[in-house]
């Protein structure tokens, strides 16, 4: 009822805050489907307000992550969640099973795949390419506005020559391969 009255004054900008905070599943996607439609259909900016992840990837195309209200950054959200510039974003898009607390290991390594790498055996090519075998410790797919993306995170040999190799082949596929810092 609350998006229909806003609505009725025929507005440019529908302002949605925590417009799905305390919903179950089914009608979350249901509240997130009429905006997704009202923007599309009706060509009205839909400004999305959430503490939740999976309703900025589900509907939105730019973020802006605030903190302590300062903007702290911006971009399209594939830029946001796959490369955070700040300490903030990467707290808030980083998934939980990556805090420092849960991942006590050396030599871990981001690997980020967009729409078009994700349907590749990247892994396995790198594996079979390189020689040396290389230990997920983490591995994620989501869905962003109809395309794939995701990112694992990669325990790499420990020899230098080894490490060398891999990180060669990943340039040399434009692979988006970063060491790995706690956030």
């Amino acid at each position: 009822m609350a998006i229909a009255r806003a609505l009725a004054t025929e507005p440019q900008v529908l302002l949605c805050d925590e417009a799905t905070s305390a919903l179950d599943p089914e009608t979350t996607d249901s509240i997130l489907a009429l905006i997704r439609d009202i923007n599309r259909r009706l060509g009205i900016t839909a400004v999305v307000i959430t503490h939740e992840m999976d309703v900025i990837e589900k509907i939105c195309h730019k973020v802006a992550i605030i903190s302590k209200g300062v903007i702290a950054e911006t971009g399209t959200v594939n830029e946001v969640f796959f490369h955070p510039q700040t300490d903030i974003a990467r707290r808030l898009v980083v998934p939980d099973a990556l805090h420092p607390d849960k991942m006590a290991c050396d030599r871990l390594w981001r690997l980020v795949f967009d729409g078009q790498s994700s349907f590749e055996p990247v892994l396995s090519s790198l594996v079979l390419a390189c020689g040396k075998p290389v230990n997920i410790m983490y591995a994620s797919t989501r869905d962003i506005g109809g395309t794939a993306y995701g990112q694992m995170v990669l325990q790499l040999p420990e020899d230098q020559a080894s490490l060398e190799r891999i990180l060669a082949y990943a340039r040399e596929k434009g692979l988006f391969l970063e060491e790995f810092k706690h956030v």
